[in-house]
């Protein structure tokens, strides 16, 4: 498979998981804001690695809100409406190693978008509802249409690494930025935050069926780091990360794919090493920054030792060779 179809692949796996996630966690920011009576906006767009770039962008756009820069500004490359452009424009690139049925369904999303010529407050929570249930289709139809071959590996990779980050920054805001202060810790306050932290990241049922019957930050975070049962864990994704990667790279030449390789066993291993008692005790934020940063080092070393690499000088000799024959 050609670099440039395996790479663009690889991001509309991570688009298109990227999309589903910011649909699911903005709908349940605007239930919770409904239900509490106080906005935490800040705090998912502080998710998506954009405060930096909000307050930027809010000195061009004064009446800029939170909700509206995290899912409708184009000026956000992060935002819901610019990561399905995105995932849409790659669709339309990869009509002959995607199925019909994901190119219809991701056209008819991009075409739903399109309709909505200015955002409306009112209308984020059955926008977002109607966004997640057309990703989570299309994510479906891309499993159950699509050939099992090196190109839906590396979708599948891009899915997965995807989805780790986001259950890494679902984490992370609740434990840094939104961590109550002395006697509200294990509050009324407090378990309401960490039941929204399990709605964000679609956990709440799974919660409860393994028998949990009242809302406790530590289970809550054991849950969405180590469960090796739950999907959206770090555990779970790291490991299927690490086995779609290996059946995407089998034709990949050793020092091509070492990179990567070796920062996906690594930090597998790593996280089947620990427990919550040590996690507590090193630092829960920490340890989320250090998993994160690795995330950026796989991505990286994919990018630029599979997807970007130079030909070797024995492959263009064989080239060449084959070019005079």
């Amino acid at each position: 498979m050609l670099s440039r179809v395996a790479e663009n692949l690889f991001w509309l796996g991570r688009y298109l998981e990227r999309a589903e996630n910011i649909a699911r966690m903005a709908r349940v920011e605007h239930e919770v804001s409904l239900e509490s009576g106080q906005e935490i906006w800040h705090s998912l767009v502080s998710t998506t690695a954009s405060n930096q770039l909000f307050w930027d962008t809010l000195a061009d756009s004064p009446d800029l809100t939170h909700s509206e820069f995290l899912i409708y500004s184009m000026q956000n490359p992060a935002s819901l409406r610019a990561t399905l452009v995105r995932a849409r424009e790659l669709a339309r690139g990869l009509r002959e190693h995607i199925s019909r049925e994901v190119w219809e369904e991701i056209n008819a999303l991009y075409l739903y978008l399109a309709l909505r010529k200015e955002y409306i407050a009112s209308d984020i929570q059955q926008f977002c509802t109607e966004t997640q249930r057309r990703t989570q289709t299309i994510l479906g139809l891309y499993d159950n249409t699509v050939l099992r071959d090196e190109g839906r590996e590396w979708f599948r990779c891009g899915m997965y690494l995807e989805r780790a980050d986001m259950t890494s920054r679902i984490i992370d805001a609740k434990y840094h930025i939104l961590l109550p202060r002395g006697d509200s810790v294990g509050g009324p306050f407090d378990r309401f935050q960490w039941m929204a932290v399990l709605r964000s990241a679609s956990a709440r049922e799974a919660y409860w069926r393994m028998g949990n019957s009242e809302v406790d930050g530590i289970i809550v975070a054991q849950l969405l780091v180590f469960s090796q049962e739950f999907p959206r864990s770090l555990a779970f994704c790291v490991q299927a990360l690490q086995r779609h990667f290996h059946q995407a790279t089998g034709q990949t030449p050793k020092r091509r794919r070492a990179g990567a390789e070796r920062g996906i066993t690594l930090l597998h291993l790593d996280i089947g090493a620990r427990d919550m008692d040590q996690l507590i005790d090193e630092g829960l934020h920490e340890f989320i920054d250090d998993f994160q940063q690795r995330l950026i080092d796989i991505d990286r070393s994919i990018t630029d030792d599979i997807f970007r690499a130079e030909p070797s000088h024995g492959q263009l000799q064989r080239t060449a060779a084959s070019d005079r024959g």
